[in-house]
């Protein structure tokens, strides 16, 4: 079969034709999509394709690179809080070992996108879970400040990696009418890697030194992805890609449960024909053939502006400093912040897997839309909640602080730098003032705080967050990665996952680093109604520009942004 499908194909190639200055034909190439425009309103989903369990252990040791993404990026949360203590950190130290990581992943990102179309996906997921298990190691054995940055900076390169090149193996493997489940799982195993990430802190947080375990366990699974892909095989469109159909023949039987995959592999490759006439003339002919195919550039722009707004929604202030919040809000003890942030990192996986059971029944473009309504809801009653816990933490009596403004709650008064709050108990009104050996805390002032004011309605937090990750989880969280995965022909994909998955990093990595500052510029209230009014913008992004495309094969998925 595939040796007739292999002379039939050089015939299809022979055909393409050139013109005098180099550049493609698209007559050719229109000729193709004007038959998939047809087949979009004539082919149904085959519902008799069969799960096999090679897609599902495929899918799962892939999505092994979800799990670590979400936990190497979740357990900071928790570990800051002990780094902070042992290693006397500053709140920019503090953004430096968020961000550090954040920025290697945009590189790791970027990477991915050259060793995933020149070495492969396989060998590409490879090397992320040597940099995964490399990270963990000098996370554990860290002694100083740098080599934290520099153990971080690795996990950062196997996450970048890892979250550009999963969603696409599993794409390239699935068969279409499972393809949104199984991309969607690599979402759901990122938010319970997060979860995970937070039972973790929680368990060592009362044991000396526990954030070395806390950021140096995650080898273990890291190992486990290593091996599983080692005895994966790659996928079959790179294989056909690069001229090896007999083999990408055998993956497709598997991966479909079936001897004839004919047509399979007939559109695969005949889509790859096509297209491989875009891109074998170098990087730069290829950048200036996506400009050149509007629907392309058209898929390219909605790619890269899901995973911005995922981003500028501001979720990974809560996944990343999640306990400095809940401290924020009055909640004292280390131990117990830890803990109580399991809660929204544990609705976050539990919606994240709402998201994966529905993601095939209800419309992809639908479920975004009303998921993002209630994301921009969520945001406003955090910055509510905040509000509220602002006015009611004591009241500063007299204050010897230097402040432009007047400074008239407990919140206010540690929210300056160097400024302390002495007062007989937590909830007595009391001063704020910067301590000094001739001005300190009275002997009858029994409470003291640099940095945490009480508050009654500190449950508020909790509640909001949970609200606000249930939506996000539900819809964009993990919608993003899947919408990303299905849009692309196959002679940008490798490029063009990579630059959305950039552009995700960039926008986190803006995020790390500026949510401390931006709460003391704008207050913590602030801060959520600004990414709050963000979303709002990416709301009407995608209800003007975002197509459906649940169901839709890959190799005809272009034609909806014709």
């Amino acid at each position: 079969m595939s040796d007739s499908l292999e002379m039939s194909l050089s015939r299809r190639s022979n055909s393409i034709q050139h013109s005098p200055n180099g550049m493609t034909d698209t007559s050719s190439r229109e000729s193709i999509t004007a038959e998939d425009a047809a087949l979009l309103s004539s082919t149904k989903t085959d519902k008799k394709t069969k799960l096999t369990w090679f897609v599902v252990v495929l899918s799962c040791v892939a999505a092994i690179g979800g799990f670590l993404f979400g936990y190497d990026t979740g357990v900071v949360s928790g570990a800051l809080i002990k780094l902070k203590a042992d290693f006397h950190l500053s709140d920019s130290d503090q953004e430096w070992i968020v961000g550090i990581a954040v920025a290697a992943a945009a590189l790791g990102a970027m990477l991915g996108g050259i060793t995933s179309n020149s070495l492969g996906r396989k060998p590409t997921l490879i090397l992320a879970s040597f940099f995964f298990t490399l990270g963990s190691v000098l996370l554990f054995t860290a002694t100083t400040f740098h080599l934290l940055l520099a153990g971080r900076l690795v996990l950062g390169l196997g996450v970048g990696l890892a979250s550009m090149v999963v969603p696409a193996y599993i794409a390239e493997s699935s068969p279409a009418v499972y393809r949104g489940t199984l991309v969607t799982m690599f979402g759901a195993t990122i938010c319970s890697g997060q979860f995970i990430a937070s039972v973790v802190c929680g368990a060592f947080s009362e044991v000396h030194e526990g954030w070395r375990w806390m950021l140096g366990i995650a080898m273990v699974p890291s190992v486990a992805m290593g091996v599983g892909m080692l005895l994966l095989p790659e996928s079959p469109r790179y294989l056909v890609q690069k001229g090896k159909v007999k083999l990408a023949e055998t993956v497709l039987e598997k991966i479909n449960g079936k001897d004839d995959i004919s047509e399979e592999l007939k559109e695969i490759s005949e889509t790859l024909l096509a297209e491989t006439e875009y891109s074998s003339n170098g990087f730069l002919h290829m950048i200036r053939t996506i400009f050149q195919t509007p629907p392309v550039l058209r898929a390219m722009a909605i790619g890269c502006a899901l995973q911005a707004f995922q981003q500028l929604g501001g979720i990974n202030t809560v996944m990343y400093y999640s306990t400095t919040m809940i401290k924020m809000a009055g909640v004292e003890n280390d131990s117990l912040a830890i803990w109580l942030s399991c809660i929204p990192s544990f609705m976050n996986a539990v919606f994240a897997i709402v998201s994966l059971v529905i993601v095939e029944k209800v419309a992809r473009r639908k479920l975004l839309l009303t998921t993002l309504m209630g994301t921009i809801f969520g945001l406003c009653l955090l910055g509510g909640a905040y509000y509220k816990i602002s006015n009611t933490t004591a009241l500063v009596t007299s204050s010897t602080c230097p402040s432009r403004d007047v400074i008239t709650h407990c919140n206010a008064c540690v929210a300056v730098s160097n400024c302390s709050f002495c007062s007989t108990d937590k909830l007595s009104d009391g001063r704020c003032f910067v301590p000094s050996p001739t001005d300190n805390c009275t002997s009858a002032d029994s409470y003291r705080t640099d940095d945490i004011c009480y508050s009654k309605y500190s449950w508020t937090i909790i509640a909001a967050m949970i609200i606000y990750i249930a939506m996000f989880a539900t819809g964009i969280g993990t919608l993003a990665w899947t919408i990303n995965s299905e849009i692309y022909p196959m002679w940008v994909r490798g490029y063009a996952l990579s630059l959305s998955t950039m552009t995700n990093w960039m926008f986190n990595l803006v995020i790390a680093f500026t949510f401390l500052d931006l709460t003391r510029l704008l207050t913590s209230y602030g801060a959520f109604w600004l990414y709050a009014s963000i979303t709002g913008v990416g709301w009407l992004v995608f209800y003007f520009k975002l197509p459906e495309t649940r169901g839709v094969p890959l190799e005809q998925v272009e034609q909806l942004f014709s």
